[in-house]
């Protein structure tokens, strides 16, 4: 059979074959990483053979990680990265030299010599971009503070692959050290991440602004394909590893213009062939070596899983996280990553380690691989437990000042420093309401607290972190982070601590809804559903319909869908009448400004009722309110006007009293 057709046969019984295992490991609740690596396993040459020969699979699994990478890298800013140095430095340097220290430690014991001892620490250190980040990206968590950290030690792994790798033949006592030969590679490797960066910064931007021009979708695809992969290419002749190469070019690229039309435009390609990484995954593991090993490979595993664990929450405890934290990133980097199989081909083929040892090592890294979604999964479940064991433990750090903090009465307390939290900051600023911050970005907080920022660090799932920033005196709660299980156990302390609090959530999930009202917040607000709604009001807005009717819109839109979703509907006959109501008649109101023609005309003058339809029926003047008000009021500035009137009326009365308008009859 030609080789052509074998390709075609093998990737059409390769997805034959996922779309099967996918559909039942969806209805048994199983994540699909899990699933894809199975497939391998079952249709690979450790089970059914379907597939024999996999070198064809591996390259386009190759072509899979590059552009994995290449869209985690475009879904986190350059300045994000840059305030993950310290975390990359200090929590990368020392989660992976203190990990191979103590394998190597423990290895030697076992009658290993030395340099062989250190490789197995360098296999054993490096856990998987790949699958975290695709996991955490699935379960909408890379903003989270568990998901930066692990990012950035991921990162800093990547980079120390060019030295492993060179390290490997002085492991192995076939070659001398020669520190010259070692710092050229080293500062080649350095260098190209440089160029990578400075033509992602200047020339890339150009480049698609070039293929825009052409007005061809094909153009601008082919065009992504070729920065991804000809980046992954230019770093690997630096030494580097194809998927950090194509990281750094998405990262770059994920400030330009362009970014959201290219992450759109790859997704489709992507998640085919990452698939096939994960499925080729599976596809090397020998299964007659896992029975007649099997005990000793779990105790192994759970070794591993155990060290790596521990040393894991070290680093992040010494990075002044929550403990809590810290345990969602040991369970989340406590496998053996992707980059580990180079390294142990690297280290069979140079004699560095034995064929038994190599199949130990890769049933390894595969049994955790499979372990990893659920690891996360029961990390992220193990706040509540761990902050009850730990209810005293220290997260604080230069808090602000205990003066600003006893005087708030009546605040918001604003939970994650986001972009949602950050506006929402911005607003309340403005309109003078009271509020402070919680967050766990150490580096965020003080470059806030810098400028001026209400914001403290510390753990919104401690209650006695809540009751410093007095909740018991809070009037809002507004919870504007992604980690779903942390939300829960929030609202459900907060709503403890102050019966009384307005709480506000935000989350990615329909789903997660009703168990959020159940945990007893008041207003949850779905993403998706409120992109939507933002969607149709511009739409709206486009063909000129009144504000007022699509307020209108908005709020039945809201109450019907959000009921739906709770289990509560209102009848038919009701919502109609309803709209009917709502479409006869309303009330708004109108702040004057200074510009507004209304200014220093009494309402005698005005003659709005005759001019528009509509009718004032109050005014609130320096916060008190007059009802009724006398033909021979003056209107000043800041006034607010309560009008009356159907939706058209009302919008004529916004257009003659605003100070744009065209047209003025008073």
């Amino acid at each position: 059979m030609p080789q052509e057709i074998t390709i075609l046969r093998d990737v059409f019984v390769i997805f034959s074959a996922v779309i099967i295992v996918l559909l039942l490991f969806r209805k048994l609740r199983i994540p699909t990483v899990v699933g894809f690596i199975t497939t391998g396993i079952l249709i690979g040459p450790p089970g059914l053979q379907l597939i024999r020969d996999t070198a064809n699979i591996h390259l386009l699994a190759e072509v899979g990680v590059v552009l994995l990478l290449f869209t985690i890298g475009l879904e986190f800013p350059a300045d994000r990265l840059k305030q993950m140095r310290k975390t990359m430095l200090i929590g990368g340097g020392l989660q992976l030299f203190v990990t191979i220290g103590l394998t190597a430690s423990i290895v030697s014991l076992f009658q290993i010599n030395i340099g062989q001892a250190i490789f197995i620490g360098f296999i054993i250190s490096v856990s998987s971009t790949a699958i975290v980040m695709k996991i955490l990206s699935e379960r909408r968590e890379t903003n989270a503070p568990h998901s930066k950290i692990s990012l950035g030690i991921l990162v800093f792994q990547d980079i120390c692959f060019i030295p492993m790798m060179l390290l490997v033949p002085v492991l192995g006592g076939t070659s001398e050290v020669i520190f010259t030969d070692i710092s050229y590679k080293l500062g080649v490797g350095f260098l190209t991440i440089t160029i990578v960066v400075i033509a992602g910064r200047y020339l890339m931007p150009r480049l698609f602004r070039w293929l825009v021009r052409f007005q061809s979708r094909e153009v601008f695809v082919l065009g992504i394909v070729l920065v991804s992969i000809g980046t992954a290419w230019f770093t690997s002749l630096g030494g580097l590893s194809l998927a950090l190469g194509a990281f750094i070019a998405g990262l770059v690229l994920s400030e330009s213009e362009y970014s959201h039309q290219i992450f759109s435009e790859i997704l489709p390609m992507r998640d085919t062939l990452a698939s096939l990484f994960f499925i080729s995954i599976g596809m090397l593991l020998d299964m007659n070596h896992v029975m007649h090993s099997f005990v000793p490979l779990i105790g192994s595993v759970l070794g591993l899983i155990i060290i790596k664990f521990i040393v894991l929450v070290g680093v992040v405890l010494i990075l002044k996280y929550p403990i809590r934290i810290a345990i969602t990133v040991g369970l989340a980097l406590s496998q053996v990553g992707e980059f580990s199989f180079i390294l142990a081909r690297e280290g069979y083929t140079s004699g560095l380690l034995s064929n038994y040892y190599y199949q130990n090592l890769l049933a390894i890294a595969i049994i955790t691989m499979l372990a990893t979604p659920f690891m996360i999964k029961a990390g992220s479940r193990l706040a509540p437990i761990v902050n009850k064991i730990f209810p005293k433990q220290v997260v604080g750090i230069e808090d602000i000042s205990s003066t600003a903090v006893g005087k708030l009465e009546g605040h918001v307390i604003i939970v994650g420093y986001g972009l949602n939290g950050r506006n929402l900051a911005n607003v309340l600023r403005e309109t003078g309401i009271p509020y402070i911050i919680l967050d766990l970005d150490g580096d965020a907080v003080r470059n806030a607290r810098s400028k001026g920022e209400a914001i403290m660090y510390g753990d919104g799932t401690r209650s006695s972190i809540l009751s410093q920033v007095h909740i018991e005196k809070a009037k809002v709660l507004v919870i504007a982070f992604s980690d779903q299980e942390s939300v829960k156990y929030i609202v459900r302390t907060a709503r403890n601590l102050n019966p009384h609090l307005y709480i506000i959530v935000r989350t990615h999930y329909l789903s997660e809804m009703e168990k959020l009202y159940e945990f007893g917040a008041n207003q949850v607000i779905p993403e998706e559903f409120e992109a939507s709604i933002e969607i149709f009001t511009r739409v709206l807005r486009e063909y000129h319909i009144p504000r007022n009717v699509i307020t209108a819109q908005v709020d039945l839109l809201h109450n019907a869908h959000y009921s739906m979703m709770r289990g509560l509907k209102l009848p038919e006959t009701t919502m109609n009448q309803l709209e009917a109501i709502l479409a006869a008649g309303t009330t708004d109101t109108f702040l004057v400004l200074n510009d507004s023609p209304a200014v220093g005309k009494t309402l005698g003058d005005l003659n709005l009722r005759n001019v528009s339809g509509a009718s004032i029926i109050a005014i609130v003047h320096k916060d008190q309110p007059i009802t009724n008000p006398p033909l021979d009021y003056s209107i000043n500035t800041g006034d607010i006007l309560v009008l009356i009137g159907t939706h058209a009326q009302v919008d004529a009365a916004f257009e003659l009293l605003s100070p744009h308008s065209k047209t003025s009859d008073f």
